[in-house]
C-alpha cells in the first residue's frame, strides 16, 4: 500500500509542477504577444518622425549644401531610424539624435538670409517643422509600446512565474524603446 501511495504522491507533485510550468509559459507568452501587438503603433509614430525629418531636409536642400554638417547628421539619423536590421535601442538613439540634429539644422537655417527672404520657407523653418518634430517626438516618447514593454518587464522580474518563464522557459523580456 505504501508503494501505491508514494507513486500517487509523486504523480501529484509532477502534475502540480507541470501545471505551474505550463501556466507560466502560457501566461507569459500571451502577455508578450499583447506587448508585441502594440509595436505597430510605435512603428507608425516612427514613420511620422521620418516623414517630418524628410520635410526638414527638403526645405534645407533649398538653402544649404548637402555637405553641411547638420544636414548630413539629420540624413544619418534618418538612416538609423529606417534601418530594418536596427535594434530598438539603436532606433531610439537615432530618434534622440534626430531631435537634436534637426533642431540644430532648423536653427542654422533660421539665421540664413535666403530663408528669411522666403516667406514660405521661413514659416516652415520657424513654425511648422519645429512643431511637427516636437509633437512627433512627444508621441514617440509616450508610445503605448514603451509603457507595455516596461510593465511586462517589471511584472516578469517581480514574480515567481516570471522567474520560471525567464530562466527555465526562455521567454525574453520585451526590448524597450530607449537609447542605451
Amino acid at each position: 500500500m505504501k508503494f501505491k501511495t508514494g507513486w500517487a504522491f509523486a504523480f501529484m507533485v509532477i502534475l502540480v509542477v507541470g501545471s505551474v510550468i505550463f501556466g507560466a509559459f502560457r501566461g507569459w507568452s500571451d502577455e508578450r504577444v499583447r506587448v508585441n501587438e502594440t509595436y505597430a503603433g510605435l512603428e507608425s509614430m516612427l514613420q511620422t518622425r521620418v516623414e517630418s525629418a524628410y520635410n526638414v531636409l527638403a526645405v534645407a536642400k533649398r538653402h544649404v549644401p548637402e555637405t553641411d554638417d547638420a544636414y548630413r547628421r539629420v540624413a544619418q539619423d534618418l538612416n538609423g531610424l529606417e534601418a530594418k536590421a536596427s535594434t530598438l535601442a539603436q532606433k531610439a538613439q537615432a530618434n534622440e539624435s534626430l531631435s537634436r540634429d534637426a533642431a540644430q539644422l532648423l536653427d542654422n537655417m533660421a539665421q540664413l538670409d535666403s530663408v528669411k527672404n522666403d516667406s514660405r520657407d521661413n514659416m516652415y523653418v520657424t513654425n511648422y517643422l519645429p512643431q511637427m518634430l516636437s509633437e512627433s517626438e512627444a508621441k514617440t516618447a509616450g508610445a503605448v509600446y514603451n509603457q507595455a514593454a516596461a510593465e511586462f518587464n517589471s511584472r516578469m522580474k517581480g514574480t515567481f512565474s516570471g522567474w520560471i518563464a525567464r530562466n527555465l522557459l526562455g521567454i525574453k523580456p520585451a526590448e524597450e524603446f530607449k537609447a542605451q
